[in-house]
């Protein structure tokens, strides 16, 4: 029996507990999906034909079930689950088989530092993507389930929505992996590298979501004052404001004013002749998730080229 074998085996057993609360953790969030996307959904339809139903001049008070509430908490789950797997590495990954000497006792039984972060970096991997895959596509099964029956759904542009139901939260769970297993070789021990790692991965998450709409070229439209602003509400949006008779655009003046023909008598005294919108449309929604999926795949080499060059300094 080979080396890796081996060491693929004994990873096995010493992080079998972490991987069997995994999994329950991935179904249990998987079997709410789709329980999300079946009986609430269909309780969500009735309570919003009832409510389409009810007169104007009635008064009628009807349920809309836990469809919203479930969803809201489910996709806070899947978009949380990389800020989980960046405390377990952390923590018990590498600091912690370094704190209590598991890892010097399989470097003396022929398993090669190198060869040893390697399949507790790989054999991770492969279950973080198989799993976070699937429960992107049921999450994303459950945000679609409103478009087939009736009612409002989560708009695709809202920031915990658009990474539940994408590849960057899969891309995500890799880079958490790597800063941790990284903190874990640096700090050496278990509950230090577990605040540090949770807080790094935490930066990177939200510096990736800053970056995100940066990485494509928006659309700028613009309206005249009576159509309003054009896109609002429809897609990620970066700035919006007045265009002036210059073209120029600037952030729309405050105004307290009771009336609109107020607000538009002071955007005219500034210069304005219409509105302007930049942001990023539905069909822009692909190219964002692949290219800060990407972002996020460079920064897990990069951690992971990292720990590399620490484990061979430290062990020579």
């Amino acid at each position: 029996m080979s080396t890796l074998t081996v060491s693929a085996r004994w990873t096995f057993r010493l992080h079998r507990w972490a991987l069997i609360v995994w999994a329950v953790l991935a179904m249990a969030i998987g079997g709410l999906l789709l329980w999300t996307a079946g009986p609430l959904a269909d309780e969500a339809d009735r309570g919003w034909r009832q409510t389409q139903a009810c007169s104007r001049l009635s008064r009628c008070v009807v349920d809309m079930g836990l469809f919203h509430t479930m969803y809201g908490l489910m996709t806070t789950a899947v978009v949380l689950l990389p800020i989980l797997v960046a405390a377990w590495a952390g923590a018990s990954l590498t600091a912690r088989e370094l704190e209590s000497g598991t890892a010097l006792t399989a470097w003396t039984q022929g398993v090669t530092p190198v060869r040893w972060l390697a399949v507790r970096l790989a054999l991770p991997a492969v279950v973080l993507t198989a799993s976070a895959t699937l429960l992107v596509v049921l999450h994303r099964y459950a945000w679609a389930a409103p478009e087939d029956r009736m009612g409002p759904y989560s708009r695709w542009w809202e920031p915990f929505t658009f990474h539940a139901n994408g590849p960057t939260t899969v891309a995500a769970c890799l880079t958490a992996l790597a800063a941790g297993a990284l903190t874990g070789l640096l700090v050496r021990r278990a509950l230090p590298a577990l605040g540090i790692t949770v807080a790094a991965s935490a930066v990177l998450l939200g510096g990736a979501h800053w970056l995100m709409p940066h990485l494509r070229t928006p659309v700028t439209e613009v309206a005249s004052f009576r159509d309003g602003y054009p896109g609002l509400f429809t897609g990620v949006e970066l700035s919006y404001g007045l265009v002036t008779r210059t073209g120029a655009h600037i952030p729309t003046p405050d105004c307290r004013a009771t009336s609109g023909d107020a607000c538009l008598r002071l955007y005219e005294q500034h210069g304005g002749t219409g509105f302007y919108n930049t942001f990023h449309p539905a069909s822009h929604y692909w190219p964002l998730q692949l290219t800060t999926s990407a972002v996020l795949l460079v920064v897990t080499a990069l951690l992971t080229a990292a720990s590399f060059v620490v484990l061979r300094r430290r062990t020579g």
